[in-house]
């Protein structure tokens, strides 16, 4: 991703995703630039949908124990945590707490996929328009030539979760993820959250 795409992929996260920045009270698009950093880092590969120069949707998978591309990883990875530090974030705690809020994967789980749909997201102006189905069959088709045999997908209640089965995913898991109440938001909420196979052979 060039750097012009990323500026881009940031405003999108930014208006379409909350990402942490009211429970750690951020200013800016912090949180969006940390996520996106996060999302590079771990991702094989990152395909873009563009209307003309305007990003409006873009997709990627990562894989588990990968040794590809390290030298960017890295980068990535230094990048990412020189952002936490910035002061436009006033409670970091807060935001690793809303961070790890949606790491649920169970631990029968962990050794069983290849790798995972490390993003999806399309401008909500462009939805309705088999975007985001685009996007994320070339990402199967992609880690399918990579010799992959499955990715997961993890989702919850707040999205059109029900796209993936018609993408061809099947929900293997259920849970109730907790907003325990940290940072500025001192409200307690739950919602569900859900992970789905794609069989990719």
């Amino acid at each position: 991703m060039y750097y012009s795409e990323m500026k881009q992929a940031v405003k999108l996260l930014a208006n379409e995703w909350n990402l942490g920045k009211k429970e750690c009270d951020a200013t800016g698009n912090i949180c969006a630039w940390i996520y996106l950093f996060t999302v590079l880092e771990e991702s094989e590969k990152i395909v873009t949908y563009k209307d003309g120069r305007k990003l409006v949707g873009f997709c990627g998978y990562s894989r588990n124990n990968s040794k590809k591309h390290l030298f960017k990883k890295r980068f990535y990875t230094i990048v990412k945590n020189k952002l936490y530090k910035s002061k436009n974030i006033k409670d970091l705690n807060a935001l690793k707490q809303y961070e790890n809020n949606y790491d649920y994967l169970p631990k029968e789980l962990e050794n069983y996929f290849d790798g995972e749909v490390s993003i999806l997201l399309v401008d909500k102006n462009y939805r309705g328009k088999s975007i985001g189905k685009k996007l994320l069959l070339e990402i199967f088709n992609l880690a399918r030539k990579d010799n992959m045999q499955n990715l997961q997908i993890l989702t919850d209640e707040s999205c059109n979760f029900k796209f993936y089965e018609n993408c061809g995913c099947k929900k293997i898991y259920e849970t109730i993820v907790k907003n325990q109440g940290y940072g500025k938001l001192g409200n307690i909420s739950s919602e569900k959250a859900f992970i789905y196979e794609k069989k990719l052979i």
